[in-house]
């Protein structure tokens, strides 16, 4: 009997879900890195900006007065905020493209363009109204793979790819850590991890896989329950809300369960991660932040004022008087936008690839959607390290949960106030990769019984492993048929 549950253990436990994870993440990341052209996934040429900026130690990025010359049209001179990088690099990352069929391909001709971008390290201003605002500790690796190129005296594209390995190999080590370090939802956490969207991230130089996987790691060392786990998962998640700070909301989380000795502690501590997060807002703010340009629009329906003028930048303080009259549109803008995106949002969480252009087939993400259920199941039947009384159970259950909603909704007031245009009556630029951040928070919202028997951690995974290793095939597939087949 002691050896076959020692078998059950080393087959389906922990090292089993690591195996896996590397199994499914590693192929499809790595092809994701070598097969998408430079530009082709969300925000890339900024995020890689951020990067090459920290070459030069630049952290905080600047304001200056002039024209965001990559503005389609050029906009009118304004004050912009960006960043100095090295050209040769940052250019890398603007592939050319052909259009073919009304869709923007490679050809053979784009690229030996690509691969024949000169090497010009003459530093440019680029505005970089999106991304200058992060906190840059997850461009670090993408900034070691630029060095690496750089001293190697690596044409521009080598340095481009360099990058994204770089960052594949760190979402990597976040996942492994987190899949190690957790004392019980390996399968929950292994869904988040090998999800497309999450893969096809960790194959560029796009921050985002970074942040999922630090989020993930957070969450993992908060479920050991010991003090030393809880200031590393906060230390993490501080990092991690110092790139994106309206998830702070999630920050209460940590200071689950309430009716566990150390309440005050825990307080202080999550107090104490707030600091880092308020002081680089207030940096920002003050030095960062500008409207966000735009090609000139007319204003929407909800603006009073006269519709006929032209506007080319955000205005926060306008969207917000929108919203505030009266204020039931705090509630009713984003609810009729969940309503008319909301299937959208869901899609582009499974993963809508490339720049969000190539769309994968309904049944797919019904598919992931179930492996997502199956995981979460399998938390209910997971063997926790304390056991919690029902009636903290339900109190966690209903406090995560309103967590997530609140700090959802956050997210989508945030985008309303800083990207929709003036007046729209629905709500701009929130994308369903946004969401993938708040999936580990789960594992604290699940409640977890006192089984006679419990499930190992490889069983609720299995569907998702079945899935992500169809996708070592598939996804590659459908960015080599979007990009280079016409």
């Amino acid at each position: 009997m002691s050896r076959l549950v020692d078998a059950l253990q080393r087959y389906t436990g922990k090292q089993a879900i690591i195996l896996c994870f590397i199994l499914c993440a590693l192929p499809v990341g790595l092809l994701s890195a070598l097969i998408t052209p430079p530009g082709q996934s969300p925000d890339e040429p900024k995020h890689l900006a951020r990067a090459a900026a920290l070459l030069h130690l630049g952290i905080l990025a600047g304001r200056r007065i002039g024209i965001d010359v990559e503005a389609a049209p050029p906009q009118q001179p304004g004050l912009l905020t960006g960043l100095k990088v090295d050209s040769g690099i940052y250019l890398a990352a603007k592939a050319p493209t052909t259009e073919i069929a009304g869709r923007d391909v490679i050809t053979a001709q784009d690229f030996l363009a690509i691969r024949a971008q000169p090497a010009d390290h003459a530093r440019m201003f680029t505005s970089a109204p999106n991304t200058a605002t992060y906190f840059p500790a997850a461009y670090l690796p993408a900034t070691l793979g630029l060095a690496l190129g750089l001293a190697c005296h690596a044409p521009p594209f080598a340095c481009f790819l360099l990058a994204r390995i770089f960052m594949l190999a760190a979402f990597l080590c976040l996942g492994w850590a987190a899949l190690w370090v957790t004392a019980y939802g390996e399968a929950a956490l292994l869904v988040v991890l090998i999800m497309p969207m999450t893969l096809f991230l960790a194959g560029s130089v796009t921050q985002d896989s970074v942040l999922i996987g630090m989020a993930c790691l957070a969450c993992a060392c908060f479920t050991r329950n010991t003090h030393r786990a809880r200031i590393t998962a906060l230390v993490l998640f501080s990092l991690f809300l110092m790139a994106k700070p309206p998830y702070i909301l999630m920050l209460g989380a940590f200071l689950l369960p309430f009716f566990a000795p150390g309440l005050r502690t825990r307080l202080r501590d999550v107090s104490l991660a707030c600091i880092p997060v308020a002081i680089w807002v207030a940096l920002i703010v003050a030095f960062v932040v500008v409207p966000f340009g735009k090609q000139p629009y007319h204003p929407g329906p909800l603006y009073t004022g006269d519709r006929t003028v032209w506007m080319d930048h955000t205005n926060a303080a306008a969207n917000l008087h929108i919203l505030l009259s009266p204020p039931t549109r705090l509630i009713t803008l984003p609810w009729d936008t969940l309503q008319y995106a909301g299937i959208q949002r869901w899609r582009e969480m499974v993963g809508v690839l490339g720049a969000l252009q190539i769309v994968l087939p309904d049944p797919y993400y019904r598919i992931w959607g179930l492996c997502g259920a199956v995981a979460l199941v399998g938390l209910i039947f997971s063997r926790r390290p304390i056991f919690i009384l029902p009636i903290n159970m339900v109190v966690n259950f209903l406090f995560v949960s309103f967590l997530l909603c609140v700090t959802y909704w956050l997210l989508m007031i945030q985008f309303y106030l800083n990207w929709s245009n003036v007046g729209l009556d629905w709500i701009d630029g929130m994308q369903g990769r946004y969401s993938l951040p708040l999936l580990p928070f789960l594992l604290f919202a699940i409640p977890g019984f006192r089984w006679r028997f419990t499930l190992p951690p490889l069983l609720p995974a299995l569907p998702a492993i079945a899935l992500g290793i169809f996708d070592i095939g598939y996804i590659p597939m459908k960015l080599v048929w979007n990009f280079y087949l016409h």
